[in-house]
């Protein structure tokens, strides 16, 4: 079963492959930001700090909205802040091994 680890608490989750990582998360009583939960508002946006290639690749919804808060976040804070930063959504990414994610506020 992959692991979800939470960046900065000590909080670590087993979850099932192919789950949706807020879904799964939440299923386990840890509850991530969120909005709409269909991948249009982007409130559920996360950081992967280790394993993005443990997430299935984002679909056109989850990779639209990724491309405009990238464009948001250049724009209010600078191009070097989002620069290395592998932006996902909790509500549409799905888990297939392990990873360690923390919240975009």
């Amino acid at each position: 079963m992959p692991i979800v680890s939470i960046k900065d608490t000590e909080k670590v989750f087993e979850v099932n492959e192919g789950e949706i990582l807020y879904d799964s998360l939440y299923d386990r009583g840890y509850s991530l930001p969120h909005g709409c939960l269909s991948g249009s508002c982007g409130a559920c946006r996360i950081e992967v700090i280790t394993g993005k290639e443990n997430l299935l690749p984002a679909g056109i919804i989850e990779q639209n909205t990724i491309d405009a808060l990238r464009d948001e976040f250049s724009q209010q804070y600078g191009e070097n802040f989002i620069k290395d930063k592998e932006i996902r959504l909790s509500c549409r990414a799905k888990v297939s091994g392990p990873v360690t994610i923390k919240s975009i506020k």
